[in-house]
Order: structure tokens, then sequence, then C-alpha cells
């Protein structure tokens, strides 16, 4: 009859109660490296198959934007420019109040702490209409 490595031992239910301490120190961790070492290789795997499977449509993208030129040769009518939008001719230190008021009735009475808005600037919207129309719903929908 083979003799029982000692991981045979410790898989075993009805053995590992007869182990020693330092036999079930050694066997967990055996069992501990495995596992490490099985996850660690499967993670470096991954991690071959992303550099892989990047290089693959980062070759095939680089194909197309070489064929874009010769598609868009054909004559393509401009869209009509879009209206700029109207500035707003309220007097900027109006403005700083009005928000320096709002965010002082937002902070709730009694909760003042020396706010003070030094400059605001504008920025531009990017984002797409139906975006602005889903952040406005959300935001009223909690009131």
């Amino acid at each position: 009859m083979q003799e029982a490595t000692l991981m045979d031992l410790f898989a075993n239910p009805d053995t590992i109660h007869s182990l020693t301490t330092g036999e079930k120190l050694m066997g967990s961790l055996v069992t501990t490296g495995m596992g490490m070492g099985i996850t660690f290789g499967i993670l470096v795997i991954l991690c071959l198959i992303i550099i892989l499977m990047t290089k693959i449509l980062g070759t095939a993208s680089k194909k197309v934007k070489k064929e874009e030129p010769v598609a868009a040769a054909a004559p393509v009518q401009a869209a009509p420019a879009a209206p700029e939008p109207e500035e707003d001719l309220m007097n900027d230190e109006e403005l700083v109040a009005v928000i320096t008021a709002a965010i002082m009735a937002a902070q709730g009475p009694g909760k003042q702490n020396n706010l003070y808005i030094r400059k605001i600037r504008r920025t531009s919207d990017d984002t797409p209409s139906w975006s602005r129309a889903g952040n406005k719903d959300s935001f009223s929908s909690r009131f």
C-alpha cells in the first residue's frame, strides 16, 4: 500500500484531526500557495489576452482610418450653422449674489460658514440634448 502524502491526509476530514500542528500549518501553506499561484496565473493569462486583443483591434482601427479619406472624397453639403446662444446680459455681481444666496439657502438656517464666491466663469456645455433633459428630469424628481 502506498503511503499517503500530506495533502491526501489534509484533504480527508477523518485524518485531519490526527495531524500535528506543524503538518496542519504546512498543508495550509501549500493550499494557500496553490490557490494564489493559480489565481496569479489566470490573471497573467487575462492580461496577455487583453494586450493581444488591443493590438489586433488597434491595427484594425488604423486600417479603417487610412481608408476614410478615400471614402470621404464625395462632396458633402455643409450643415447650416447653429445659431449662437444669446448671451445673458445680467450683471456679473448680481449673478454672484444670486448663486451665493442659493448656496446659503441650500445649507439651511444657522449654517453660514462665511462662504465667499470670488469668481464665476462659464463653461461650454458639449453634452447632448438628451443628456441635459435626463439630468433635468433627475434633478426635478428629487424635490
